[in-house]
């Protein structure tokens, strides 16, 4: 139990110096920097306590620096709690003190893409789901344990749990479970490299593509349950070998493939570095997969140190107190990029030292700066600095484990990359001179296999045979017969339309789902196109009357009015009002008399001239009756059997009277 608490001196501090640099040789920043190291043992306090009583199998990361990697002071110190060990690193609880106030949440940890989904779903501070703050004066005037009390409590409190988030940003995806243990076989047989799952809305393409994509990563896995099943899903998702992309109308080639970023250095100014898309990512680890799978045990072995040796180096950059990690009196690393370290001094430029090039020293292993002018596997950035990489190289060498875990020989694995609503993409934007590399004969190790030289970093990349594409498409959006010629010619297309069979002996207050929904689709075929039937995904959740109404109200009647360009009258064809009585109908239909049309609009309106009725349609209120009545929805399937009934007993009585 901590032995001290925050000060306001603290949070004085803290307010002082946030987003200042940190300067060597300053008494009064020294004194202070100790103090606020204080703060952050604190909130590691602070963080553990509250793992152990909420999360006593989870783990606390925390940088305990009040000054980040480009040497400025933060304006907050935190830390990070996750639940269990095998949670996403990439989604948090999170405690913190700012300038602003003591709060806790649940958090996206480096991850830009994201920041935006985040921010909708925390929402407003004041009312969020996932965010608890607490003013500056409360948060000081408590003790320890209160404030640790308070966390728990207010986490305790969040309406969206940490699963409902990761779900919500396809960490852990998966819609919810199916009443009916009836699960069809959605995948093509085979598993092609290439497929996209096509349907109406509401037919389960996202749900069946957690089998699909198990299925392809892991061509050996049985299952038992759907637990099970989605169990796999998020272990493959863990280990990114199963990747989730949305498309969109703005999506294009520079997220997808590769494009540039721009980055304020710490000498403030602006560099353009090449971002890697979630293609070419997955494409590279697929085809990485596949080397080392043709690699002998004392490559892997020395890989295997090269990465630890590598990450030791990072840590030590990162505690370093100094603003940047010298590799002479006139270079220094300033960050850690993605793909290398971030370098520079007097002469302005940030450069980037690239990983894959240290790596490369690092298996030749190199010992001096002629070593390595003379390496014909190196970038010309490498050669030209070659001082600077040779002095982070054996920095490298020197943190080379002295003992190494057994490495086991790496198998052929496939990867995976899920294309929701691929069609409501710009295809030949997106995937541009990739199109023709996705085919199986294009692909590396094919005969006829292919690579390109990418436009931004020059690299070459081609699509290795272990990597599928998975994409789902919404024919309510657009027409298969619409899609993009070259995408329809290099993918196998699995049909998924409304299955009502899920919903036999669902009755809700006497109103039969199956039915209920057979009906509508036969409506909608005639009056539309198969492919804007309505999915059985919509009745799936469906447990009681109130679901109904919701479903009815938010669901289908919206859908109805976006299908028919609220062409009201098809609606109500739709929906049977046509041949229900009054108080039954969804939708009512009014004949405009002459007097209530020159009323609104005056004589000489010509509205109802030639004859024609001018006809008004309201839909009910959320709150009329009509909607709270079972009646209204069995109308919707038992008016036409009822009506023959009827007519066919009329004729009866009419041949007993003859």
């Amino acid at each position: 139990m901590a032995n001290q608490y925050f000060t306001q001196h603290q949070v004085d501090l803290l307010e002082k110096w946030a987003g200042q640099k940190s300067v060597k040789n300053n008494p009064e920043q020294d004194a202070d920097y100790d103090e606020l190291k204080r703060a952050y043992n604190i909130v590691g306090e602070w963080a553990e306590e509250v793992k152990t009583q909420l999360f006593p199998d989870g783990y606390v990361k925390i940088r305990r620096s009040p000054v980040n990697q480009g040497g400025n002071f933060f304006s907050y110190l935190w830390a990070k709690i996750y639940p269990t060990k095998d949670a996403p690193t990439s989604l948090a609880y999170t405690v913190h003190l700012s300038t602003d106030d003591f709060g806790v949440k649940i958090d996206s940890i480096n991850s830009p893409h994201l920041e935006s989904p985040m921010t909708s779903l925390r929402g407003d501070y004041d009312n969020s789901p996932i965010f608890k703050g607490l003013s500056l004066p409360d948060g000081i005037s408590l003790t320890f344990d209160e404030l640790v009390a308070w966390s728990v409590n207010a986490i305790r409190n969040f309406t969206l749990s940490y699963d409902d988030v990761a779900s919500k940003l396809n960490l852990i995806t998966g819609d919810a479970e199916i009443r009916d243990p009836k699960v069809k076989d959605y995948a093509i047989k085979g598993t092609s490299l290439n497929q996209i799952l096509y349907g109406p809305p509401g037919t389960g393409k996202t749900y069946h593509t957690i089998q699909v994509s198990v299925e392809a990563a892991e061509p050996t896995f049985v299952w038992e349950t759907r637990a099970e099943l989605k169990a796999k899903y998020v272990e493959l998702v863990e280990s990114k070998r199963i990747q989730f992309v949305t498309f969109h109308q703005s999506y294009g080639y520079e997220e997808f493939v590769e494009g540039l970023s721009a980055k304020v250095t710490a000498n403030e100014q602006i560099n353009y570095v090449v971002k890697d898309g979630i293609f070419k990512s997955i494409s590279r680890s697929a085809k990485e997969n596949l080397e080392d799978s043709q690699k002998d045990q004392h490559k892997l072995d020395q890989e295997q140190k090269f990465e630890l040796a590598l990450d030791e180096f990072k840590q030590a950059i990162m505690e370093t107190e100094t603003e940047g990690f010298p590799l002479t009196d006139a270079c220094s690393i300033t960050s850690i990029e993605d793909s290398g370290f971030r370098y520079g001094g007097s002469w302005g430029s940030s450069p980037i030292m690239k990983f894959e090039d240290l790596k490369t020293l690092y298996l030749d292993g190199v010992t001096t700066r002629q070593e390595i002018k003379k390496n014909p596997s190196v970038s010309g950035l490498a050669k030209q600095h070659a001082s600077y990489f040779i002095r982070a190289l054996k920095q490298i060498q020197k943190r080379t484990p002295t003992v190494l875990s057994a490495t086991a020989q790496r198998h052929k694995q496939n990867y995976v990359l899920v294309i929701d609503e691929i069609n409501r993409g710009n295809i030949s934007k997106i995937f541009g001179e990739l199109i023709t590399l996705i085919e199986p004969s294009k692909r590396s190790g094919a005969e006829e296999a292919l690579e390109v030289v990418l436009p931004q970093s020059g690299a070459r990349l081609a699509v290795p045979d272990n990597l599928y594409i998975i994409g789902t498409m919404n024919t309510a959006d657009r027409s298969l017969a619409m899609m993009d010629t070259a995408l329809r010619r290099r993918f196998d297309f699995k049909e998924m339309m409304p299955d009502s069979s899920l919903l036999a002996g669902s009755v809700i207050d006497g109103i039969d789902l199956q039915k209920l929904l057979d009906t509508l689709n036969q409506r909608i075929e005639i009056l539309y196109d198969r492919e804007h039937t309505l999915g059985h995904a919509f009745f799936m959740g469906v447990q009681k009357f109130d679901d109904l109404l919701s479903v009815f109200q938010n669901k289908i009647i919206p859908l109805l009015e976006e299908y028919f360009f609220e062409d009201w009258e098809k609606i109500r064809l739709v929906l049977a009002d046509n041949q229900k009585e009054e108080t039954l109908q969804f939708v009512t239909r009014k004949e405009q008399s002459s007097d209530e049309l020159t009323k609104l609009f005056g004589r000489n309106h010509q509205l109802d001239g030639y004859g024609e009725a001018v006809i008004k349609y309201t839909l009910a209120e959320e709150s009329a009756l009509v909607w709270k009545d079972p009646n209204a929805y069995k109308g919707i399937y038992q008016s036409l059997s009822s009506k023959a009934d009827t007519n066919e007993q009329a004729y009866e009585n009419t041949e007993d009277v003859s």
